[in-house]
């Protein structure tokens, strides 16, 4: 019988036992289809295997081998960069803090006639709303000096945040 027509048999169930413990390769199959508890209560014994030596040196080699050393270069070291301000950033927040203040405390309106025209009847205030900033030519934009809005404070801390940022250290 070829060993096709035997792995045939072991698939329908046909194969005589006596055939799986004279072949070690059909017990492996047979072992991994059924199972060992199966091919046990059938009557089936396991095959005898050649056991596996492993192959120990003797210790009388007195073979040396001698690994090349290839030198590892060190890594090179990263330059330190000098930490700096970001003076730029500064000076954008500087400028803006003091023209947000001079129009609080002197206001817009006293050294830049931008609301009074000559044949006017209201008179504008010196300091410019800053949400009314569109529309500065109207007389309700402008209002009396060191009157302070919700805007212009939360405009004025978000500035001295960013001043404060901009002097810290990269």
């Amino acid at each position: 019988m070829s060993s096709l027509d035997e792995i045939k048999n072991l698939l329908d169930g046909t194969l005589n036992p006596e055939n799986l413990e004279d072949n070690p390769e059909l017990y492996e199959m047979a072992e991994s289809i059924y199972g060992r508890e199966v091919l046990e209560q059938m009557g089936v014994e396991a095959p005898e295997r050649p056991s596996e030596s492993i192959v120990q040196p003797n210790g009388d080699a007195k073979h040396e081998v001698q690994m090349p050393i290839v030198p590892i270069a060190p890594p090179e070291p990263i330059p330190e960069t000098p930490k700096s301000r970001r003076w730029g950033l500064f000076v954008f927040t500087i400028i803006a803090i003091s023209l947000i203040l001079t129009n609080l405390v002197v206001g817009y309106g006293s050294f830049i006639p931008l609301c009074d025209e000559p044949d006017s009847e209201t008179n504008c205030e010196d300091k410019l709303i800053l949400s009314e900033i569109a529309n500065y030519q109207s007389p309700n934009s402008w209002t009396e000096t060191m009157e302070l809005e919700i805007i212009e404070v939360g405009i004025l801390v978000f500035l001295f945040g960013i001043l404060l940022f901009s002097l810290r250290k990269k």
